[in-house]
């Protein structure tokens, strides 16, 4: 019932399509091959994704049938945190409204209707700590092993697992290393080195502020505003004795030092490895003792982020849009997409034109914008650039965006598809 109720949740809050930057080329690494450039690579992920699509998926349907893919995987996440709840000794009501507020939560809803890591390494370390629970340790290990090879934020749980098992903890060590070391082995990630220069790139560019902290706790709260609120007062006013501690205690800590996580503002749903363990457990036996305010905790934030998906929605159909464009450029383009690179990157993938290449706003954006549209220019290449504000969010890539713009004035150019082309004419 509660996985039934997660994936009906998302697919009414989520957005049918690439919404976020990452699942873009999380889809076009699943049908092109290839790691993410994300310290270990997602590695297990992106290898389910090509089994799922060598099933005879066609590219223009890959993103879909993986979203729905990775909806259904994602949505075990909340029976797994009911099981989890009863086994760290919360009653069947209380274990039914932890899992339910996770089935129900907005953030948790809309990010899992994605080709995202965030639910399935969720649901995969929910399920490592409710082994070990039972202390089993070896399927701990092995399940917190692949939760980390799907998302490495999963690491932060392995404290609770380590308290739950004791002496036994040792086993699940031993089994978790060997299974990310043959992986890692098999999938070679990419260079640490080139992730961590892009990182220590991305904190110079934009030091942490105050912003940077507010928007992943803004974050935390949409994770379910009653039960993070109730479970935070809870946890203060835990009892040392109660078996649910080992594990949101650790997870608390873990939120607290997530929301300094660099790049926070930009993509905050990172949070969601931690919330839910953090506070949804402590919050149990409260919700369950008020079954009404509990169903008009959790169902109010939904009627008010289905209200507000309109601009979310709009983003979503202009990536669409965008995929479809890129097919109608000149052969051996240099495209500047704006926000929607991955969907572009996408949508030239689909339409097998790899012959064109991208500049994206973020790690890869290159300090002299304008140069390198020169270049391009000068060996004989087409530029297309776009220049609507639609085509450049965040705050972040104004910058980006303002650049394009200088370079682009008084040069000639036409439009085509939506883009403004120059060329050598």
């Amino acid at each position: 019932m509660l996985w039934a109720l997660a994936l009906a949740t998302s697919a009414v809050v989520g957005v049918h399509g690439p919404a976020y930057w990452d699942a873009g080329d999380y889809v076009r690494l699943a049908i092109e091959g290839g790691q993410s450039g994300l310290l270990l690579g997602r590695p297990l992920f992106l290898f389910v994704s090509r089994l799922v699509l060598a099933c005879g998926v066609e590219p223009a349907a890959a993103e879909s049938v993986l979203r729905w893919f990775w909806s259904a995987a994602g949505a075990t996440a909340a029976p797994l945190m009911a099981i989890l709840a009863e086994r760290l000794g919360l009653s069947r009501a209380a274990s039914l409204a932890v899992g339910a507020s996770l089935a129900l939560s907005p953030s948790f809803a809309h990010t899992s209707h994605q080709v995202l890591t965030d639910a399935p390494s969720l649901a995969l370390a929910i399920a490592a700590i409710a082994a070990a629970a039972r202390s089993r340790a070896a399927l701990s290990g092995l399940l917190i092993a692949v939760a980390i090879l799907t998302r490495e934020t999963a690491a932060v749980h392995v404290v609770a697992i380590a308290l739950l098992l004791g002496r036994r903890a040792a086993v699940a060590g031993v089994v978790a290393v060997v299974v990310i070391g043959a992986t890692l082995w098999v999938f070679p990630p990419p260079a640490f080195d080139v992730w961590l220069h892009a990182m220590s790139r991305s904190m110079e560019a934009h030091p942490i502020d105050l912003w940077q902290v507010a928007a992943p706790f803004l974050w935390v709260l949409a994770a379910g505003p009653l039960p993070v609120i109730a479970g935070i007062i809870l946890l203060m006013r835990r009892r040392s004795s109660e078996r649910w501690f080992v594990v949101s205690a650790p997870a608390a800590i873990g939120t607290v030092v997530l929301l300094f996580y660099p790049d926070g503002s930009f993509s905050p749903r990172y949070m969601l490895a931690t919330v839910p363990l953090a506070f949804f457990l402590p919050a149990g036996a409260w919700l369950a003792e008020r079954p009404r305010v509990l169903a008009a905790g959790l169902i109010a934030p939904l009627v008010v982020l289905v209200l507000a998906m309109r601009p979310v929605r709009a983003v979503a159909a202009r990536g669409a849009e965008v995929m479809d464009r890129v097919a109608r450029l000149p052969p051996n383009a240099l495209v500047v997409p704006g926000h929607f690179c991955p969907q572009a990157r996408l949508g030239a993938t689909i339409h097998d034109r790899r012959d064109i290449d991208m500049m994206c706003p973020g790690w890869d954006w290159p300090a002299d914008a304008g140069g390198r549209l020169d270049d391009a220019l000068a060996s004989g290449r087409p530029v297309a650039v776009d220049l609507d504000d639609a085509a450049w969010l965040s705050p972040r890539e104004r910058p980006n965006r303002d650049a394009v713009r200088a370079w682009a004035a008084g040069r000639r150019g036409r439009d085509v598809a939506g883009f403004f082309l120059v060329d050598r004419r």
